[in-house]
């Protein structure tokens, strides 16, 4: 049971997690038996999601609330406590063993070189023991260690479960845990055995839908961001970021960083596109420019040039076929306007655009590139060959 007061077991957890309503109901279901007694049941989950679906914030939330509400089992007195351990930064399972006795003893000090991981495990158990607490642990991006030492992941892993095997009625259970990935394929390097006398649940997360991201980038912005930003740019970000609310956080606060480097009153599409190309893997190139045919690089430079002009985020379809036309028109190649279609499919093939279907509108976006900067390449390109080829002679 819970001491101090709520005035149900486990209120403290229910709030609203937008959007992550359902996976924080599974994993408190999950967990119900440890939460109201500490001590006696233990439970294992695995969360499984890409960057940014949702599982961090969710996992801080389920940890701050078993630190603020003092879960505590009345009959035995044992207290639960909740750390949370990045295996991502970690080069060893012994490391891990001995960062979390460190977030339950600051104190602690110890030769790593001269101690094994079933070692510290057991000193961990000691002093849990002495504090009378019962622990869960959030191994974060376990993926990446089991990717390291699979082996020694199997022993961690089965070394925390052995304190829950054998023992006699009055010795608590003391070790819960929850393991975090992007998807489950990690388990095919781990042993069937280490996951035996405890029930195992597996919730996944999907990325946000962008409409999701939008709203929730939104709320961001009202909380931590001072400068000025149009809908529409929210919405550019949370379409570039792909349901990733990390990548889309990030997107936003350096383009943030970038508006106040320009002493801008706004935070503009072309800020976030400058950010954005520092984030992608995916690079465009002025060689990959330079090396599209003639009907690439004028689609491009209408699009170019009507994000120059107007600050915008989007280009509604229909207005790109008049702009297409009207610039090979100026460059003297209405020969190429004919292929239109082509010309923009390829574009999307190649990733310099993307196309969206937003609210029964087809709209057109450019990510990867600042604006200027490819509209300023593909001006000079044009101007030398008009210098080089003048229409009359």
């Amino acid at each position: 049971m819970f001491s101090e007061t709520p005035t149900s077991n486990l209120d403290i957890f229910y709030d609203e997690y937008r959007f992550r309503d359902m996976e924080f109901d599974e994993l408190l279901t999950s967990f119900r038996g440890v939460l109201t007694h500490p001590g006696e049941a233990i439970a294992r989950v695995i969360l499984i999601g890409p960057p940014g679906s949702g599982k961090s914030f969710i996992l801080d939330s389920f940890q701050d609330r078993i630190k603020n509400g003092r879960i505590i089992n009345n009959e035995s007195n044992i207290q639960l406590n909740c750390v949370n351990i990045d295996c991502q930064t970690i080069d060893s399972s012994k490391t891990v063993v001995y960062e979390i006795i460190r977030k339950i003893d600051p104190f602690f000090r110890a030769s790593l070189d001269e101690c094994q991981t079933a070692e510290l495990q057991y000193i961990l158990a000691d002093i849990l023991h002495e504090r009378e607490e019962a622990l869960i642990i959030i191994f974060d991006n376990i993926d990446a260690l089991v990717a390291k030492e699979p082996e020694e992941v199997n022993s961690l892993i089965y070394g925390f479960q052995r304190f829950s095997e054998g023992k006699t009625k009055d010795e608590p259970n003391l070790f819960s845990q929850i393991l975090v990935a992007h998807d489950i394929g990690f388990l095919q390097d781990l042993d069937s055995s280490v996951f035996r006398r405890v029930v195992t649940d597996v919730i996944p997360f999907e990325p946000y839908d962008a409409e999701q991201t939008f709203q929730l980038l939104s709320d961001f912005v009202k909380k931590n961001i001072r400068k000025k930003i149009a809908e529409e740019t929210v919405w550019f970000i949370a379409m570039i970021s792909q349901g990733n609310m990390r990548l889309a956080i990030e997107l936003l606060e350096r383009a943030n960083l970038i508006s106040l480097k320009n002493h801008e009153i706004l935070i503009l599409p072309e800020h976030v596109r400058d950010a954005n190309k520092t984030l992608t893997d995916f690079k465009v190139t002025e060689q990959m420019i330079k090396d599209l045919p003639a009907g690439e690089k004028l689609l491009l430079l209408s699009i170019a040039r009507r994000f120059q002009s107007n600050s915008k985020a989007f280009i509604n379809f229909l207005d790109l076929p008049s702009l297409f036309f009207s610039i090979c028109e100026e460059y003297d190649m209405l020969n190429i306007a004919r292929y239109f279609s082509d010309v923009l499919n390829n574009l999307e093939t190649l990733s310099l655009i993307s196309i969206h279907n937003v609210q029964k509108e087809v709209i057109i976006t450019l990510s990867d590139i600042s604006a200027y900067e490819l509209g300023q390449n593909l001006e000079d390109e044009y101007k030398q060959k008009r210098r080089d080829n003048p229409y009359f002679t």
